[in-house]
């Protein structure tokens, strides 16, 4: 599994999906993260599928609202 660069706009392929699910399979070592030096690659993957999704659903609120103030008469 590769990690991509935090800039990377992409959308996640299949394969990355699946190289993602199965790095989160319970008969890997567990995930591990250390301030200094190499974090886990499958915990940076994590986190970014985490705050990407967050950011959609924050994305998707703030256009409903959006949406719901032009709806009200003035």
């Amino acid at each position: 599994m590769t990690l991509r660069a935090p800039g990377n706009k992409s959308k996640m392929t299949g394969s990355e999906r699946e190289a993602l699910l199965e790095s989160m399979l319970l008969e890997e070592p567990e995930l591990t993260f250390t301030s200094r030096g190499d974090p886990d690659p499958r915990l940076l993957r994590l986190v970014d599928f985490l705050a990407r999704q967050a950011a959609r659903e924050c994305y998707a609120e703030e256009v409903q609202m959006m949406k719901r103030r032009r709806k009200r008469p003035s």
